[in-house]
């Protein structure tokens, strides 16, 4: 692993994703859970095994939304850029409910 990076995981698929620390350090202010150890643990768990994959509301092209379930009333979320050559987490955060599932035009992929 680069010192550049807070982790680089294959997923479910067998594909290299990775979490930058530049991204890290964009997105940790907005989502402080991002500084605890057990949720990085629980977001590299959702890219290695989730409990569920999602097309992206905004990016079915190139965005997939991956979930692991990470408290009683909480999942991790990874939303994943998807290039052919590697994968980088764009976002990641908790939230109480799978969103994609609301939208009847998304496919979940797991």
């Amino acid at each position: 692993m680069s010192d550049d990076n807070i982790f680089c995981v294959e997923d479910y698929r067998g594909e290299e994703v990775i979490f930058s620390k530049k991204k890290w350090q964009e997105k940790k202010s907005d989502h402080p859970e991002l500084n605890k150890k057990k949720f990085i643990e629980c977001l590299k768990r959702a890219i290695i095994e989730p409990d569920e994959v999602w097309e992206d509301y905004d990016d079915k092209k190139h965005k997939r939304c991956y979930y692991k379930k990470y408290s009683i009333a909480s999942y991790a979320k990874a939303v994943i850029w998807i290039e052919i050559n590697s994968c980088n987490v764009v976002t990641a955060f908790e939230i109480s409910d799978i969103k994609e599932a609301k939208y009847p035009n998304l496919k979940r992929l797991v």
